[in-house]
C-alpha cells in the first residue's frame, strides 16, 4: 500500500500549471498582525494571489476554479524556520531499512506529515547534503508534494567541535583556507548557510573548540559577497553578539546558556535581526525523558504510526537520559523561554520554529509560546510573516496580498482568537494547488 501512495504523491500534478482559483467569501488573516478582513474573495493565477478584496468587487475569470469560503478564515501558510528533515541519520526511533543510507520514503513521509497540519515552507538547518538538496530538487521541480524546501546542506563549524563530528556538520580550515569550504557550499547555492558557534554541544558536554570570533566575522563577509544569507547557532550571547557586529542575517535559536543582557535583547529588536523559537526541542527532550506517554496523541499515532511511537518510546527516554538531556535541559527552559519572551516583548523579530521534523510539534511550539502569554493574532504573525523574514523571502511568502505566492490554509475557526484553532483546517493550498491531505504519505492515511 505504501508503494502504491508513494507512486501517487510523485505522479500527481503539482504546482506547475495550476489552474487558477477563487477562494469567496472568506475572512482573511494577512499575516501582518493587522484586523482580520471579512466577506473576501482571494484570486489566485498560475501559484500566485493576484487580488485580494471585498467579494463583490474582485472579478473572477470564468474559467477559474471557485472556493466558498463563508465560515471560514483564510490565512498564509505556516513556516518552520528550523527544522532536520529525517532520512540520513536524524534519529526517529525507527532505523532506515537494511541496505538503505537515505532513506527518501522516511524524508517524504516527514515533508508530508508539515504539509497535513499547514506547515507550506520548511528551512532545514543542517543535514547530508545527499538527501535534503535531492529533495530540495525534486520539490522544485514538482516532482513531489511537499513544503517549500530551504536548506543550508552542510552546516559550518570548527574541526574537533560537537557540531563538525555529527552527520551534518563539518569542521572549517582557518582563514584563508576556510574559502575553499565556503566555495564548495556556495557551489550548492544553499538558501542560508548556517555557522555553529558551539564550545559546549547540545548538553551538559566537555567544552571544544569552537569558530574563532575574527574567522565568523569573515565567513559572513565572504557569504554576503556571493549573495548568500548567514544563520548563526550560538548558544552564549558573546559568541551571537560578534555574529551580529559582523552582520549576520538570522539566529538558529535563543540564546540557551542563562538569561541575556537587556542591552543584547535591544540590540537584536533594533536590528530586526529574526530569532527563531525552538522551544519544542527542548520541551519535547524534558517531557518525554520524563513520561513517554506524551508522544501517543491522536495526531502523532496519524503522523507516525504506533510502530515508529513504540520504537520512540522504549529508546528516547534511556538515549536522552544517557546524554545528560533530560535534566540539562529542563534546568535551562526557564531562561530559553524568558529571553524569548523579552525580545518579543522589546517588538523583536520572533520566528517560530522547532528544530524537529515531523508537523505537529509545530503546534506543541505555538502552544508553548501561547502558555508564554503571547497573543494568538501575534503567534499567527511569527509563524507566517516572521518566518518570511527570517528566509529573506518576505516579498513573497509569509502574507496573503496580491503579488506573494498562494501557500495558504483555510479554517473552520479563528486562529487569531484561539491558536489552538490553527488545527481545525479546511484545505492546504501549496502555489494555488488544493493539497489532497487523504492521500499524504502517513500511517493514517495508510491504514484507511
Amino acid at each position: 500500500m505504501r508503494g502504491m501512495l508513494s507512486t501517487l504523491i510523485l505522479l500527481w500534478p503539482f504546482a506547475v500549471g495550476a489552474a487558477d482559483l477563487a477562494i469567496e467569501n472568506v475572512t482573511v488573516i494577512d499575516g501582518t498582525g493587522g484586523p482580520n478582513a471579512a466577506n473576501q474573495t482571494v484570486l489566485i493565477e498560475d501559484g500566485v494571489i493576484t487580488a485580494v478584496g471585498a467579494t463583490d468587487s474582485v472579478q473572477i475569470p470564468q474559467a477559474a476554479d471557485r472556493l466558498d469560503g463563508a465560515g471560514k478564515f483564510l490565512m498564509p501558510g505556516w513556516i518552520d524556520a528550523h527544522i532536520h528533515l529525517i532520512g540520513a541519520g536524524q534519529w526517529r526511533g525507527l532505523d532506515n531499512p537494511p541496505g538503505v543510507e537515505i532513506d527518501f520514503a522516511a524524508a517524504q513521509s516527514a515533508l508530508h506529515s508539515f504539509l497535513y497540519v499547514g506547515v507550506t515552507s520548511v528551512f532545514d538547518a543542517g543535514n547530508n547534503p545527499d538527501l535534503i538538496l535531492e529533495m530540495r530538487r525534486r520539490e522544485r521541480a514538482g516532482e513531489i508534494v511537499s513544503p517549500r524546501i530551504f536548506a543550508t546542506g552542510h552546516a559550518l563549524s570548527w574541526p574537533g567541535s560537537w557540531m563538525a563530528g555529527t552527520f551534518h556538520g563539518v569542521g572549517v580550515p582557518d582563514w584563508p583556507e576556510t574559502v575553499k569550504v565556503l566555495d564548495a557550499q556556495i557551489a550548492v547555492q544553499p538558501d542560508l548557510q548556517k555557522l555553529v558557534v558551539e564550545p559546549f554541544g547540545g548538553g551538559p558536554s566537555p567544552a571544544g573548540p569552537s569558530i574563532p570570533d575574527e574567522v565568523v566575522a569573515k565567513m559572513i563577509a565572504y557569504l554576503h559577497e556571493h549573495g548568500v544569507r548567514t544563520v548563526i547557532h550560538a548558544t552564549k550571547e558573546p559568541g551571537a553578539r560578534n555574529a551580529i557586529d559582523a552582520g549576520i542575517d538570522a539566529l538558529a535559536h535563543p540564546v540557551s546558556a542563562g538569561r541575556v543582557n537587556p542591552s543584547f535583547t535591544q540590540l537584536l529588536a533594533d536590528k530586526q535581526i529574526p530569532m527563531a523559537t525552538t522551544l519544542s526541542v527542548f520541551d519535547e527532550i524534558v517531557r518525554f525523558g520524563e513520561d513517554p506517554s506524551v508522544i501517543d496523541t491522536p495526531l502523532n499515532r496519524f503522523v507516525f504510526g504506533t510502530e515508529e511511537i513504540a520504537a520512540r518510546q522504549a529508546k528516547g527516554p534511556p538515549l536522552y537520559s544517557s546524554l545528560g538531556w533530560t535534566t540539562w535541559f529542563k534546568a535551562l527552559m526557564p531562561y530559553l523561554k524568558e529571553n524569548v519572551r523579552t525580545l518579543y516583548d522589546a517588538g523583536g523579530v520572533v520566528v517560530v520554529a522547532t528544530d524537529r521534523s515531523n508537523g505537529p510539534l509545530y503546534f506543541r511550539e505555538l502552544e508553548l509560546l501561547a502558555e508564554m502569554g503571547i497573543p494568538a493574532a501575534d503567534l499567527v504573525r511569527m509563524g507566517t510573516l516572521h518566518g518570511a523574514k527570517f528566509l529573506g523571502r518576505e516579498d513573497d511568502l509569509g502574507t496573503v496580498a496580491a503579488g506573494r505566492r498562494a501557500d495558504l490554509v483555510l479554517l473552520d475557526a479563528d486562529p487569531t482568537a484561539d491558536i489552538r484553532n490553527a488545527l481545525e483546517i479546511a484545505e492546504v493550498i501549496k502555489n494555488g494547488t488544493v493539497i489532497d491531505r487523504g492521500v499524504l504519505d502517513l500511517p493514517g492515511n495508510r491504514a484507511r
